[in-house]
């Protein structure tokens, strides 16, 4: 049986997430939390900067290529399954969001 990939949606604590968020990039990863670079994302478990654990991996690849996303959210969930793949943009826009509301508050 093939198995394809769905975005689905889901509820999270967007501070919980950009505190446990590795972002993957092309060559390097770094910390969302303290935004340290040069971070294994295939083996790191913790930042090696502020000790933070990654629950949450990401990539910003996905929306500068969206013609390969669905192939790096593989390539991801294979290397780090037990990492929930967020989608990018919808990250950047809730904590944006999130600025603009905590600012007019």
């Amino acid at each position: 049986m093939s198995r394809d990939y769905l975005r689905t949606y889901q509820t999270y604590d967007i501070e919980d997430v950009k505190k446990h968020l590795l972002i993957v990039g092309d060559l390097s990863s770094d910390c969302a939390s303290c935004r340290q670079l040069g971070i294994d994302a295939a083996t790191a478990k913790t930042c090696p900067n502020c000790g933070t654990e990654f629950k949450y991996i990401t990539s910003r690849r996905i929306e500068s290529h969206p013609g390969e996303r669905y192939q790096i959210v593989k390539r991801w969930r294979e290397k780090r399954p037990e990492l929930p793949f967020i989608d990018h943009g919808d990250f950047s826009r809730t904590l944006g969001h999130k600025k603009a509301r905590d600012f007019f508050a």
